[in-house]
């Protein structure tokens, strides 16, 4: 067997994907998403098909309630249960499965939350209190569920023993009977606290680890559990004031991640920056066990696989992620999110008993991506229920095998379960339940909760009766069928994109990933034919003014805002069964470089908080990035940053990770879009290969000013240089965003934004196609997520679009796609081995490419004036202008804008219109 031949087959057995006759007649099998010829939709009543490809078909009875349900709990008598979310409780009636959402959607019922809320949710032992976490205001809420009032406000601010504690931020709690006080986590604070009911006063205070998420009591209520997801305190720069910080930010990120200059501190653009020490901290990313006789730590456990460990033949990048604890008389059981397995804790005797490996399916299981959240122990300790976010189901781990029995079907992003007092029944909570579904379109009729992407996704909440050997052996076949198929697949069939990386030559060289931020599929391609697209709702199409009111539609004949997005898909190939995987920038700038968001995105992702820099509560410079990733989100082995560096793939970054959650963006900050303050690494294989000239997200900069930014660099680089291009370019062009109008500036109205976008992608294709390595390239073009528009077919439905002389010229694919199908391609093209189980199950796009390439160059066509002006919009950089009093632009990942954005744009019967 030739050795190319012999590579293949082990990487096929590698992956699980069994080769079929593969010496005689070259073919694999390989895994793809089950809904690979399927748009998405949602069929409450039988099968939902998710943005992934993926399928929901949830076990036992069903309900939809609030998106984004991380907290549960049930009531002592075991009639109700009570779902968490930011700002609203969901009470449920178990025996009926009847709802009633607080506040109600009409008003009459209001919340008691006033600040939002996070995590933590307890009954009181008579069934008829609730003590809810209040999150950003630093208290614990006591709300009457019979009443429907607050009846009262517990701070955790305040003196204790020395020490006076501010700005406290109210995380996990629960009850403990025996003192009949409260346990309460403060991730401002980084402690736990207790709080006396009967005088409501705080007893103690107990220093534990970074951003505290997962609280837990031993069954003799002698031991306390906490989980601490963080991974570092993040540091101010040295000397940094509220009065001077304007002028000593930096404007990069100051060090890669578990480097010297990260452990250790450095200097950067002139300033001293601290360091923030080292992963392998007890403080980071552990378990603390308190003994609450004297309120002392007892042990520090570091769960999991640790930083720096190897794994085979990589190298463990990402803390473990321990969030959740489920304990018995003597083992506590951990999740550890990153590493897909439990940790077993002998709390007795202090000391760690191992791993257990939670495995799905031999095909997968050496791949990540289950991602353990909730836990629960059975009463006889011999049987552990786990809530699988990343894989949309239960596990049932049978602890003295440490063997995973098997998984029953949920909603997607299972977050908690729970079981019955009697264990007959399990009850399951999935923040993203069915999906999302259309937001927009012909027959349409909005829902009470709204149609922005984070209100018509509904979580969902399950009633499921304990399955016997047999249910549970059927449920188990159901989940991973839900997931993924194997289908034999030809090795030599000339297409330009290999079944599996390294399967077969390639004449595509070099990949050019462009990013885009916040649009769906029908508002810019929704008029393309051939195509399943709903012209009516694309505002930012070409001709569109009769998307505007009959008042204004005279003004704008032949309206044009897209017409480079509409020629290169029509020059080219475009899908119109894509989907973000994300709901907002948060989660897609981690998908689409392969990286799962984890327990903590999710979560931190969800919950209203205010930063305050200058406090000495070092919980509130959070970690909650939006362009960037944070070492609290690292994969176990990374993404893909880390599997290039690994197979020794040169790439360059421009745009990309440089947003952390409190840089400043104004108009000043040209270098990279973003200044810092406060210190957070970045990934330490990216750190070394991001351009610091040119801007990432930033809506105050020109996308005009990224072109002429990275034409310069490029051929500075590239072109004129003596190295060659690096074999993939990640760039981000964020403008379709959109901002506040600016009409001074060349964005007179919101649709100027698009059209500002629409020329930068026209220009850089333009640019990339007059290069001497067009020939053998390939341009992917997408969107980080959706969450600003409307589509007929599902709101996560956006834009992707592939250019070069080796993609089918007029195409347009029906194949299923996501951010995974992206990387796969990615993957399989530069002979790059699959990180993650996203990768492995995504979709194969070879129906994109043919083997005859056209070499033709593209042509932009320049942007309609009436809409954007490109010399208003660059004027400024060709003269003296007084930064600082330029308005501060719009934040990428504020949810609550992009809400109200969404709703001002679509309005009652202004969708697509141009206001002032």
């Amino acid at each position: 067997m030739p050795v190319k031949n012999k590579f293949l087959l082990s990487l096929a057995m590698g992956i699980g994907l069994m080769p079929n006759a593969f010496a005689q007649k070259q073919q694999v099998n390989i895994l793809q998403v089950p809904g690979i010829d399927q748009y998405c939709k949602i069929d409450t009543a039988g099968v939902s098909v998710l943005p992934s490809g993926r399928l929901i078909t949830p076990a036992g009875q069903t309900i939809r309630i609030t998106h984004d349900p991380f907290g549960l709990s049930v009531s002592p008598d075991g009639k109700k249960a009570v779902t968490l979310h930011n700002g609203v409780i969901t009470l449920i009636d178990i025996a009926t499965m009847g709802s009633l959402r607080v506040p109600s959607y009409d008003k009459k019922i209001t919340s008691p939350l006033s600040n939002g809320s996070f995590l933590g949710v307890a009954f009181s032992p008579d069934s008829k209190t609730l003590y809810l976490s209040g999150g950003d205001n630093g208290a614990v809420i006591v709300y009457d569920v019979e009443k429907f009032i607050k009846t009262d406000s517990l701070s955790l601010n305040g003196r204790v023993g020395d020490k006076d504690y501010d700005d406290s931020f109210t995380s996990d709690l629960l009850f403990n009977a025996d003192k009949n006080e409260l346990l309460v986590l403060d991730r401002g604070n980084f402690r736990m606290v207790r709080i006396n009911l009967a005088t409501k006063k705080i007893t103690a205070s107990v220093n534990v680890g970074r951003q505290p998420f997962g609280l837990a009591l031993s069954p003799d209520k002698k031991t306390a559990f906490v989980a601490n997801v963080g991974m570092y305190s993040y540091p101010l720069i040295t000397g940094a004031t509220p009065k001077n910080a304007d002028s000593i930010m930096i404007s990069r990120h100051p060090y890669g991640d578990n480097t010297k200059e990260s452990r250790e501190g450095t200097i950067v653009e002139g300033r001293k920056i601290p360091g923030v020490g080292s992963p392998s901290s007890p403080e980071a990313m552990s378990v603390f066990t308190i003994n609450l006789a004297t309120n002392k730590v007892i042990n520090k456990f570091k769960t999991g696989h640790q930083v720096g460990q190897m794994l085979e033949d990589a190298e463990v990048t990402g803390g473990a992620s321990p969030n959740s604890i489920a304990v018995g008389s003597q083992y506590a059981y951990v999740t550890n999110a990153t590493n897909d397995n439990i940790t077993i804790i002998d709390y007795k005797n202090h000391k760690l008993l191992g791993d257990i490996p939670i495995k799905v399916d031999a095909r997968i299981d050496k791949f990540r991506g289950l991602l353990p959240f909730g836990i629960s122990l059975s009463k006889d300790e011999k049987t552990l229920y786990v809530a699988l976010l990343g894989f949309n189901a239960v596990a049932v781990i049978d602890i003295p095998s440490q063997t995973t029995k098997g998984l029953i079907p949920t909603g997607w992003g299972t977050s908690r379960v729970k079981l019955s007092a009697d264990e007959k029944e399990l009850y399951i909570t999935s923040c993203r339940g069915y999906g999302a579904g259309p937001n927009g379109g012909h027959g349409f009729v909005a829902p009470p909760q709204g149609t922005y992407i984070g209100d018509i996704q509904l979580g969902t909440f399950q009633k499921v009766t304990m399955p016997d050997n047999a249910q549970l052996a059927s449920y188990t076949q159901q989940v991973i069928s839900n997931t993924f198929i194997s289908k034999p697949a030809a090795v030599a069939t000339g297409n330009p994109l290999p079944v599996l990386p390294g399967a077969s030559s390639t004449p595509i060289k070099y990949i050019v990933y462009i990013t885009k931020e916040n649009r769906t599929y029908d508002e810019v391609l929704g008029q393309m034919k051939n195509a399943k697209g709903d012209s009516t709702l694309a505002r930012f199409g070409v001709h569109c003014e009769y998307t505007l009111p009959d008042a204004t539609r005279m003004q704008f004949p032949n309206l044009n805002v897209s017409p480079n997005h509409i020629k290169v898909a029509a020059q080219y190939a475009f899908s119109d069964n894509y989907y973000c995987d994300s709901d907002a920038s948060i989660h897609g700038h981690h998908w689409m470089m392969g990286v799962i968001p984890n327990e903590w995105v999710e979560a931190n992702s969800n919950v209203s908080k205010t930063a305050k820099l200058f406090s000495n509560a070092p919980g509130r410079r959070f970690p909650g990035s939006t362009g960037s990733m944070d070492p609290e989100d690292y994969a176990e082995t990374g993404g893909l940053w880390e599997a290039l560096e690994r197979k020794h793939v040169d790439f360059y970054n421009f745009g990309e990770a440089n947003e952390t959650a409190h840089v400043r963006e104004e108009w000043e900050d040209t270098n990279t879009g973003a200044a810092h303050i406060v210190m957070v690494p970045m990934q330490k294989a990216l750190y070394t290969r991001t351009s610091h000239n040119y801007a990432g997200f930033n809506t105050n900069i020109p996308d005009q000013f990224r072109v002429e930014q990275f034409k310069s660099e490029f051929t500075k680089m590239w072109i004129t240089g003596k190295k060659k291009m690096p074999s993939l370019i990640t760039m981000q062009v964020p403008n379709d965003h959109g901002a506040d109008i600016r009409p001074k500036d060349g964005y007179p109205y919101r649709q100027s934004y698009m059209a500002d976008n629409d020329l930068a992608v026209g220009r850089m294709l333009d640019f990339l196609s007059h290069t001497k390595y067009w020939k053998n390239m390939l341009v992917i073009i997408t969107e980080d997520d959706p969450q600003g528009g409307v589509d007929h077919v599902d709101a996560h439905r956006s834009i992707l679009i592939l250019a070069g002389p080796y993609v089918k010229k007029g195409y347009v694919s029906h194949t299923h796609a996501n951010f995974g199908s992206i990387l796969k391609t990615i993957y399989n093209v530069l002979d790059v081995p699959y990180v993650n189980q996203y990768d492995v199950t995504a979709t194969l796009l070879q129906d994109f490419f043919t083997d005859k390439p056209d070499y033709t160059p593209y042509t932009f066509i320049p942007s309609d004036t009436r809409v954007f002006d490109t010399k208003k919009a660059m004027a400024r950089y060709s003269k003296n202008t007084n930064w600082r009093k330029i308005k501060k632009g719009v934040d990428m990942d504020d949810e609550d804008r992009e809400r109200n954005d969404h709703y001002k744009q679509k309005g009652k019967k202004t969708s697509g219109t141009i206001v002032n």
